[in-house]
């Protein structure tokens, strides 16, 4: 019998589901999902492509090949937001006045996958956007970067903290945008993927830095996480670099710190310093750190326990399926003369049960040891040492990278950051420490001789440490020439 035939508005309907945009498609997945939902905005989606990257001297031994023909450009930033432009302006003509537009760039590599999200100069940005987001950013897998300039409120920061665990976040940028709840502490409360962190230009002041430097101190999750944090163009006084610097006591993960354009004198940068060098632990640090030291040893302690259980239980069931696999000899009768031989076996294997036990909780250690690692932490032996009954910290050697320009800093400053480069040096610890500092736009000499110390150092350390990083790299194999 066949199947009754079906309506045209049933045709339809399957053609529009069978043409739904997959959540893959984020360009195209977005404004139509805000649509269904009839979200009281347009939404415009920009799709960009990266341009690939070659690098100079790629471009120089091209040039030296070629004896005629010009030299290619590199193209600028001005160019490439050029192209931009013109590409939004020949997606979405007829929408560029409108006041209720959501403007989204999404920034695709060369092989066509999503890495970077902007929304440039939004009045407001609905939170059904946001919550649509989290939904489908699961699949964006190569999506990294997160950079919104305008339109946020105080529900923005809290729809991003829901989404942040499913997706692959690593660059939160919120430069320009002010929010009077101050809220973006929320961004480090949990544990996440979030590396690199700007809030430069958001009117940030002392009682805000202080929640954020609450939550870079040693253990908890951003102290493990965050490596760059931008706080430039705020209202942060010397205030503000005291919280910042009792969290960089104990702090080893945060490399890179800009506090450039903002309202700290030579004593708040004396605080921010101080941390570099050695300096005496407090009781509740000390504490802190024999606690974190007894739990590592109580958990290795019960791994190496089942560990040792395991490995016994395993070898003792091989043990017994051998000997059921293998019959034993007969027995052969026995002089009457021997009568102690069974107690001298018992012993024999007692012995060799006992040297079993040591062989297997040995192997168990080393087990252990390998799963969890040395024990790190930055108030360990490593990172301490005790003179006159006092336990001293060498000093945060993970920070390479201080921005102080355009503060109000004097020659004190200069003094002090000459001996903190100095310790640093004989110190020599890895990693190097301070290998980049500026402090331009200061009240500062035009010359000094602790400026050439300073300058001396750096040059040293960027030396040795791009060594490092060419070291690393793989040596370009030599191309035939073209004949």
């Amino acid at each position: 019998m066949d199947n009754p035939p079906k309506d045209k508005a049933s045709n339809t309907e399957d053609m529009e589901s069978d043409n739904h945009p997959s959540p893959m498609d984020f360009d195209v997945y977005l404004p139509y999902a805000c649509s269904q939902l009839q979200v009281e905005a347009v939404i415009v989606v920009t799709k960009v492509v990266q341009q690939e990257y070659v690098s100079i001297s790629a471009m120089s031994e091209k040039s030296k090949s070629k004896q005629k023909g010009k030299q290619p450009k590199m193209p600028s930033h001005q160019d490439l937001d050029s192209d931009q432009e013109r590409d939004e302006k020949s997606v979405s003509p007829s929408v560029e006045d409108e006041e209720n537009v959501i403007n989204i760039l999404a920034v695709y590599d060369a092989n066509d996958n999503l890495v970077q999200l902007k929304f440039d100069k939004n009045k407001n940005i609905p939170r059904t956007v946001l919550r649509i987001i989290g939904l489908i950013i699961q699949y964006q897998i190569y999506l990294t970067t997160l950079c919104i300039n305008k339109g946020m409120d105080q529900y923005t920061i809290y729809e991003i903290c829901r989404f942040l665990p499913l997706s692959h976040l690593t660059d939160i940028c919120l430069d320009s945008c002010f929010l009077k709840e101050a809220n973006y502490h929320m961004l480090l409360e949990k544990q996440n993927c979030i590396r690199q962190l700007s809030l430069a230009r958001c009117s940030i002041s002392d009682e805000v830095v202080q929640t954020l430097a609450e939550l870079l101190v040693y253990p908890l999750p951003a102290s493990k996480s965050l490596s760059i944090l931008n706080l430039s163009s705020n209202r942060l006084t010397d205030l503000g670099a005291k919280y910042l610097s009792e969290a960089l006591r104990s702090n080893r993960q945060l490399s890179y710190l800009n506090l450039a354009d903002n309202m700290i004198s030579d004593a708040g940068a004396d605080e921010v310093l101080n941390t570099l060098v050695n300096f005496p632990l407090s009781f509740n640090e000390l504490l802190s750190s024999r606690s974190r030291h007894m739990a590592y040893l109580k958990e290795k302690s019960e791994l190496v326990i089942r560990i040792a259980r395991e490995l016994r239980t395993g070898d003792f069931d091989r043990r017994l399926m051998k000997r059921k696999s293998v019959k034993p000899p007969p027995l052969a009768k026995k002089p009457k003369g021997v009568e102690k031989e069974p107690s001298l076996k018992s012993v024999v294997e007692s012995k060799s049960t006992t040297n079993m036990d040591a062989a297997f909780l040995d192997k168990a250690t080393i087990m252990a040891e390998n799963t969890l690692g040395e024990f790190k932490d930055p108030f360990n032996k490593a990172n301490t040492f005790v003179q006159d009954g006092i336990v001293y910290s060498y000093g945060n050697n993970a920070l390479s990278y201080l921005n102080l320009s355009y503060n109000n800093l004097s020659y004190t400053s200069v003094k002090k950051l000459a001996k903190v480069l100095a310790y640093q040096k004989k110190v020599d610890k890895k990693p190097r420490g301070l290998v980049n500092v500026s402090i331009e736009g200061n009240f500062l000499p035009v010359y000094c001789r602790e400026l050439a110390h300073i300058d001396q150092i750096l040059d040293v350390g960027l030396s040795s440490h791009q060594r490092r990083v060419s070291s690393h790299k793989k040596r370009p194999q030599s191309k035939p020439s073209a004949k």
